[in-house]
């Protein structure tokens, strides 16, 4: 299975982008969800997803900062 992160400050738009699609019969699973990027960076270093979802306007850090983050980190 692959592993998703997603991430969006909306609360909405996690619930629907996880209710959109039945991710584990395509074989994906959910491992996580972030409202910023600084969580999501700490969840990736963790759970070491195979596709992240990111918004890009977010507060804390925004999914731009989150992806050149990963990329510092190794992780792609």
């Amino acid at each position: 299975m692959y592993k998703i992160l997603i991430v969006d400050d909306e609360v909405l738009a996690r619930v629907g982008i996880t209710a959109l699609i039945s991710w584990e019969e395509h074989g994906f699973t959910i491992v996580g969800e972030a409202e910023n990027g600084k969580k999501a960076l700490e969840m990736a270093r963790k759970y070491q997803p195979d596709i992240i979802i990111t918004d890009i306007r977010m507060p804390v850090m925004d999914g731009i900062e989150l992806i050149k983050a990963l990329k510092s980190d190794g992780i792609r």
